[in-house]
């Protein structure tokens, strides 16, 4: 993946310091070697959602580049989830981004910090394709031993009957530096 760098003399590609996309989303880097823009382009299902409890989901959408990592911002831009069978429709799940991936008998994403240490949870207004924007500035600072992986994470009390492929779309921006 090319990096556009436009800043400073050296304008053109650059094949450094970038990430990897998850197989169900596109990404376009713009910066230079130490400062990112990663827009990711949100498609595919979320894992399945048992209905009837409180459960956290998420799916993998970027893994960092090996090294010291300062996330500045991260950005929702229209993320919508949109339900597949008609069950969690009028659910507000809280949204966030986290380095680990949610699981368990979670309501809301804050009882565990790495499942929203980039982005802290949104509470969308709806599992029907409601789009949501939301960011915030952020100072995580991923050692290079650390996790470099950015999830997506839904927790909530779901319906019922749950959902086995609610759908993600819309934009996830992240600003971020390498630090070596």
């Amino acid at each position: 993946m090319a990096v556009r760098y436009p800043f400073g003399p050296d304008k053109g590609l650059l094949e450094t310091n970038v990430g990897a996309v998850d197989s169900y989303s596109a990404a376009e880097e713009d910066g230079g070697a130490a400062f990112h823009r990663t827009t990711l382009a949100l498609t595919g299902a979320l894992g399945a959602i048992a209905g009837g409890a409180a459960l956290g989901v998420g799916r993998l959408l970027y893994t960092f580049p090996a090294g010291a990592i300062r996330v500045v911002s991260a950005y929702f831009n229209g993320v919508a989830i949109t339900q597949s069978e008609a069950n969690i429709t009028a659910d507000t799940p809280d949204v966030g981004l986290g380095t680990v991936i949610a699981s368990g008998d979670v309501e809301i994403l804050s009882g565990t910090g790495t499942f929203e240490s980039i982005l802290t949870g949104q509470t969308f207004a709806d599992c029907d394709g409601t789009a949501t924007l939301a960011g915030a500035a952020s100072s995580l600072v991923i050692d290079a031993a650390d996790a470099h992986t950015v999830y997506l994470n839904v927790a909530a009390t779901w319906a019922a009957s749950g959902d086995a492929a609610a759908t993600i779309s819309g934009e996830v921006i992240l600003t971020w530096e390498f630090l070596g």
